[in-house]
């Protein structure tokens, strides 16, 4: 810092600041390896107004407020808090519990409570303390009905095995595998009765240790616990008679052996040793006696065999009771008789390093936890149980020992269970205190599962800084590292109130975060060290669902259903507000922006108004239940309210007897509500906070009817986090909720395609309404609806899209559902008209190389029924844009979406309470807050010939399994859109044959249309047609399914070559395709020469053979996938055409050749013949003048 300090007195200019190109320079004299980008961040971050330069005192107080805030962060985040009552489960026999501890088996997360009594039983416990089994240890192969009086209990986790300390001067091992309990060997012949036990193991390393009465402490080390120490096959027994191993501990001690070194530290103390516990982190054996000499002494235990043990000795006046050692702090915390806590450097013995000061008798029993270190858990002979902050040496919580009821003796011993946050204290029965981290709320301990314990609000991306903004509804704000997902930083946007947050948004700039609140609080902050920079005038007290912040201007809606405009005053620091004139009728829900210029706002009831910011009006109105052409937008009359204080309000003119709703000032109470109003509102949980919410008072008009809402219906509204809300009676309640899911024309968010041009026939605005359609509007004057599309290709409406978000360039569109699905669609020409004609398309988008291949075959093909409607003269587009890819990231709906082009990364907030990040390939990349992840690097976007051949050189990598997985998978799909097209022709047939006479013409028109769009109407040469058909005469004949490789198919005859002809297979595109005459019978035709009676016969065999064969095929329309069957018994060269006059058909055919065989139909071209041409008698007739009689 004085070195900073020195260079911004070298390098400021006039003024006394610095730029940000002598900021850059500056600091590079110091900090020489940090990068110009890291540095650049670095000064935007400092430079909060936006004035370009920075001074030293402003560089140091953002030091200060970033390093202040992120301790406070980290130290709320792991805060552990206890809540009463403590759960207590009373026990039957009559003996104080000696030990609990916690035995988890090896390559297992969840273990088993273990407690021993002083009278020998043995209980194994469930996590969830419910007994499993209980054993009385004096009992267990025990030759002697003696008694057993336990001192001290430890688990040998690694290997199912616990130790017993008992008055027989005894050290008793029993497995307890598989919820038993055996004996396997007793350490014998020990100096004196041992008072306690530790052990420690990594599984690898074990260490074994104990203190006695008369001071000594006896150390075991082996360095393979599995075929060392405590194995029974080595162990040596005192006498072959004995049921069980009787291990010497003398012999143990005074023997050498490779498998484990022992340490026999005699009279270490002077009196009764009282704790033991090995430090691996210190490789040191730590004891304490309750004697003022050696009240503490620390063993290092030496690297190599030949050393001996060094120590350090602590002494205190009363001596130490118990003791615990803070591994992050590198601090050995004591506790003795009197009500001190002391912390000592275990380097610097001479005095302790800090005082804790809380209890008022002796303390027996100090815990540090393990998984975080920053908490310390004292309880003293009273009872009393502390929680300690290790950060600021504080009392954090403290339970006065009437509060349990545990009796009148004191706590005999305790013990955190990590995996639930919870103490488990014992006397003569167990009491359980639950604990949560300060961040979750209670009854939510344990592991953490997901980034927030409230749903999601928003988030936002800052490209300057690489940050994701995310908020949840209870006001807490979070920065996070998109390329690493770590936690920058956290804090509260309500300090101590709970109100809900609602909405969000970066300011032009990026560097200042903008808040709005359920109560109309606005506030901007410094997001990079959580300060409160500004908090605007709340005139109207109203919900926020909306801020803009465009060319300086703060703009602002919500409840108040108008648009409030704040400006900074150019010479004093206060805000200029200004209220629009009033042109919604219901709560606003959505606001965004469109080129700097406009601004756009969704109501309730469906209105969408076009707001030109420099006339501070609406210029049109678009509503898709009222009009799909542009309406004008009318005023509403308003109560106006008083301005406040040091800031202007413009007044509003309005309409005769035209009145907004002014919704209440305080918002109704959740608590007051009835279970049935409570299930209305959780039925709907897709749209924006804003429109979550019930509401006070029916819709003015009539609601239009609705389709029922199905079980899996869309939840756009959800019950307010911590809402106040008036007192209303249950039927009202219920029946504003009833009226506001019956409301079809609800708008969930509205965006705009920034790099689209505002013309008549470009769509431009995109907004998504609650029938399960996203609709795309041309702003333009002379534009209104071009398309409409349903996010769910089944198309029931019970889908609703509540986010979306588009790429820098518009090429893409992300949107997430009520569902929890994210989808990717290509937008890159849709609804983009010239002449109310399409444009052509200018390349593929590069999005779809960024999605595998394999990927995209499996998305669902949505064909409509109709590709466009005409509703009041507006052609509206029915054609969906290509799905790209789709998943299911959340388990609620999204509330909010983005997509960060630097990295590919689709980011979304579910109401499930997670962030999380995924590739344009839906591969995950992690959730915020649970993972960290690789850092991530940028990607440069390439042009689409670079990705053609990236995309080109990838494929030749895949392997040839993988290649004809996909070729089936198209396969399959060309022949299900070979179907569809089928059965939409043969519909459309059908309609010609069975209508009206004024309607064919409608009806031909549209039989020609579909004939454009069969996937085989293209023309094709000769030689594509005979090597198509060599190729399906061969696939699958070199082998049988029945009868294997030796079949050989029987060879027949064929046809002769059919006469040669002018006829063009072109003429499929403009007339009805061949294969649909296959369900005409032939004898209701008749033929134009009547007068060749032999021909006329024929006609009539033909009908007759042909009429059976018809009926099949409408039976089974599917039949063509596996065997087609044969139209006629011999193979004719009938021609069929249409004549000159609508209705008459020719008909022209020889006689039937019965040594031929019958032609085959093409399974890639219905209705052809076997070679892919149309069977003779269905080839349309050539000219009269070239026709042989």
């Amino acid at each position: 810092m004085a070195k900073m300090e020195k260079v911004f007195e070298e390098d400021v200019d006039s003024t006394g600041a610095l730029g940000v190109k002598a900021f850059i320079k500056a600091t590079k004299k110091i900090l020489s390896s940090v990068s110009d980008e890291m540095l650049e961040a670095l000064f935007l971050k400092v430079d909060t107004d936006c004035n370009g330069s920075i001074t030293w005192q402003k560089y140091v107080d953002y030091v200060m407020r970033e390093f202040q805030r992120k301790e406070m962060m980290r130290t709320s985040q792991y805060r552990l808090r206890f809540y009463l009552p403590m759960r207590i489960i009373p026990l039957n026999h009559g003996c104080e519990i000696v030990k609990v501890q916690i035995l988890i088996q090896q390559f297992k997360k969840i273990g088993h409570l273990l407690t021993v009594t002083k009278d020998g039983i043995l209980q194994i416990w469930s996590e969830n303390f419910s007994l499993i089994n209980s054993f009385r240890l004096n009992q267990i192969q025990q030759p002697h009905h003696q008694q057993m009086w336990v001192i001290d209990m430890v688990c040998l986790h690694n290997m199912n095995l616990i130790a017993i300390a008992s008055t027989d001067q005894k050290i008793e091992f029993f497995d307890i595998s598989n919820h038993n309990c055996a004996r396997a060997f007793t350490f014998t012949d020990l100096d004196s009765c041992v008072l306690t036990i530790d052990y420690w193991s990594d599984c690898h390393r074990g260490v074994f240790c104990y203190g006695d009465t008369k001071g000594n402490v006896i150390v075991f080390t082996s360095s393979n616990v599995t075929h060392g120490l405590f194995n029974p096959r080595i162990l040596p027994r005192t006498s072959k008679w004995d049921h069980w191993t009787n291990v010497s501990a003398r012999k143990l001690l005074n023997e050498k052996s490779p498998l484990y070194r022992s340490y026999w530290l005699k009279a270490l103390h002077p009196n009764w040793c009282q704790q033991v516990k090995f430090i691996p982190q210190l490789n040191m054996v730590a004891s304490c006696s309750a004697i003022e000499k050696s009240s503490l002494v620390l063993t290092l235990l030496p690297s190599k065999g030949l050393e001996s043990p060094k120590f350090s000795v602590l002494n205190l006046r009363k001596g130490i009771l118990c003791f615990d050692y803070c591994p992050d702090k590198n601090l050995v915390v004591t506790g003795g008789y009197d009500p001190l806590i002391r912390l000592w450097n275990p380097f610097f013995s001479k005095r302790p390093m800090w005082l804790m000061k809380g209890h008022q008798t002796s303390v027996t029993h100090i815990l540090m936890n393990s998984k975080n270190s920053s908490i310390l858990f004292s309880i003293s002979k009273d009872k009393n149980i502390r929680v300690w902050d290790m950060q600021d040496y504080i009392c954090l919580q403290s339970f006065c020992g009437k509060l349990f009821a545990l009796g009148n003796c004191p706590i005999t011993s305790a013990y955190f269970h990590e995996n639930e946050d919870s103490l488990v204290c014992t006397t003569y029965s167990i009491g359980i205190l639950k604990g949560y981290l300060e961040t979750k709320g209670p009854g939510k301990a344990g592991e953490k599962t997901s980034t927030y314990s409230t749903p999601l609000c928003a988030i936002l991306y800052s490209k300057i800084f690489k940050q994701v903004v995310s908020g949840c509804l209870s006001s807490l704000v979070t920065v996070w590292e998109i390329t690493t997902g770590r936690r920058m930083m956290e804090f509260c946007v309500t300090g101590d109130q709970h109100v809900e947050l609602t909405t969000m948004c970066l300011d032009e700039s990026e560097r200042r975060l903008l808040t709005g609140l359920c109560d109309g609080t606005i506030k901007m902050w410094n997001y990079a060290v959580g300060e409160c920079l500004l908090t605007f005038p709340n005139p109207d007290q109203l919900e926020v669902s909306g801020i803009v912040h465009m060319n300086k201007v703060f703009y602002v809606t919500g409840w108040s259903k108008r648009i409030t405009c704040f400006t900074l005053h150019e010479t004093k620091p206060m805000l200029r507000c200004h209220h629009w004139q009033n042109f919604h009728k219901e709560d606003v829900l959505s606001m965004a922006k469109y080129q700097n210029q406009f601004l756009g706002t969704s109501s309730y009831n469906g209105d969408v108004l076009l707001w030109n910011a420099n006339l501070f009006k609406p210029i049109l109105n678009f509503n898709a239940s009222k009009s799909p052409l542009p309406l004008l937008p009318k005023k509403i009359q308003e109560v106006n309210d008083s301005p406040a204080e040091g800031f202007r309000s413009s007044r509003t003119y309005a309409e005769p007897k035209k009145w907004a709703h002014k919704a209440p000032t305080q918002p109704p109470d959740p608590r007051a509500k009835t279970a049935a109003n409570a299930h209305l509102q959780r039925n709907v949980m897709s749209a924006p906070p804003v429109m979550k919410r019930p509401r006070d008072r029916e819709p003015e008009r009539p609601v239009p009817p609705q389709k029922p809402l199905s079980a899996e219906s869309p939840k756009p509204f959800r019950i307010p986090y911590g809402r106040q809300s008036a007192p209303c009676n249950s039927g009202q309640g219920e029946s504003r909720l009833t009226a506001l899911l019956s409301w079809p024309t609800s708008l969930a968010q509205i965006i705009f395609l920034q790099t689209r041009p505002r013309l008549p026939h470009i769509a431009t605005l995109l907004s998504s309404c609650v029938d399960g359609h996203i609709y795309a509007w041309s702003i333009h004057g002379g534009g209104g609806l071009l398309g409409k599309f349903p996010v769910d290709f089944e198309d029931k409406g019970d889908v609703v899209v509540g986010a979306m978000a588009t790429d820098e360039k518009d090429l893409i569109l992300v949107t997430g559902d009520c569902k929890g699905y994210i989808k990717i669609w290509d937008i890159k020409d849709y609804c983009t008209f010239s002449d109310k004609c399409p444009l052509q398309p200018n390349g593929t988008s590069k999005f779809q190389f960024l999605i595998p291949e394999r990927v995209q075959i499996n998305l669902p093909h949505y064909i409509p029924l109709k590709e466009k409607e005409v509703v009041a003269g507006q052609t509206i587009s029915l054609v969906p844009p290509k799905l790209l890819n789709t998943w299911k990231d959340h388990l609620d709906s999204v509330a909010d979406i983005l997509y960060v082009d630097t990295f590919q990364l689709v980011i979304s907030a579910g109401q499930d309470c997670n962030v999380k990040a995924r590739k344009l390939s839906g591969d995950t990349v992690g959730t915020f807050g649970l993972s960290v992840w690789k850092r991530l690097r940028d990607i440069q976007m390439v042009g689409d010939p670079e990705l053609r051949r990236n995309s080109k050189e990838e494929d030749d990598t895949v392997v040839a399994a993988q290649k004809a997985f996909h070729s089936e998978l198209q396969e399959e799909r060309a022949l299900a859109e070979a179907l569809v097209y089928q059965r939409q022709e043969e519909a459309a047939l059908v309609a010609l044959l069975n209508g009206k006479p004024d309607t064919e013409a409608e009806a031909w028109a549209n039989l020609q249309k579909i004939t454009q769009t069969s996937p085989w109407a293209g023309e094709r040469s000769q030689e594509d047609v005979e090597s198509s058909w060599c190729k399906w005469e061969s696939k699958g004949k070199r082998e049988s399914k029945v009868v294997g490789a030796a079949y050989k198919p029987k060879d027949r005859s064929r046809s002769p070559g059919l006469r040669s002809t002018n006829v063009q297979y072109g003429w499929m595109k403009y007339q009805i395709s061949p294969q649909i005459y296959q369900s005409l019978h032939f004898n209701n035709l008749s033929p134009t020469h009547t007068s060749d009676l032999v021909l006329h016969n024929v006609l009539g065999q033909q009908g007759q053979r042909t009429h059976p064969v018809t009926h099949n095929r409408q039976k089974d329309p599917d039949a063509d996938r596996e065997t087609v069957p044969n139209t006629t018994t011999s193979s004719p060269t009938a021609s069929l055409s249409p004549s000159d006059s609508p209705g008459s058909w020719s008909l022209a055919c020889p006689p039937p050749r019965t040594s031929s065989p019958p032609p085959r139909s093409c399974p890639r071209h219905p209705g052809t013949s076997c070679r892919g041409r149309p069977p003779p008698c269905l080839l349309p007739r050539p000219s009269s003048s070239s026709q042989d009689p």
